[in-house]
């Protein structure tokens, strides 16, 4: 089982997800239920389309970085900011979990390529991990 998780946008407070601290939250295995959600080009012209792999490659980064969804309605999404070799770029990831608490499968909602302020978030998570 993979936990190995860096919270971010809580500012070092360890935030609790079904009872369980968010850098605690299993993540074994990572599906695509409707690959329509990543094609971004449909909804923003000019925008890339992330393939599910590529969405998945992010969720299993060894330096990921994983929140609450501060947008979520339902309270029930997490983010995760990972890096995608095959896309070569830091993805942030919206995943929904199939249990509650979280046992470790997870749904991707829908993923985006990460803006300035989020990678330079994890380049000094990274830059501190070493």
């Amino acid at each position: 089982m993979d936990t190995r998780t860096t919270p971010y946008y809580a500012g070092g407070v360890v935030e609790q997800y079904d009872g369980v601290p968010i850098d605690r939250l299993p993540f074994e295995a990572v599906d695509v239920p409707d690959p329509g959600h990543l094609l971004r080009s449909q909804r923003y012209p000019g925008a890339k389309d992330i393939e599910p792999e590529h969405a998945m490659e992010a969720v299993f980064d060894p330096r990921r970085l994983v929140a609450r969804d501060p947008a979520s309605k339902t309270g029930e999404a997490v983010r995760v900011v990972g890096y995608s070799p095959g896309m070569q770029r830091l993805l942030v990831v919206l995943l929904i979990p199939d249990d509650h608490p979280p046992t470790g499968l997870w749904h991707v909602a829908t993923a985006w390529p990460a803006d300035r302020r989020i990678r330079e978030h994890y380049e000094i998570e990274e830059a501190t991990d070493d």
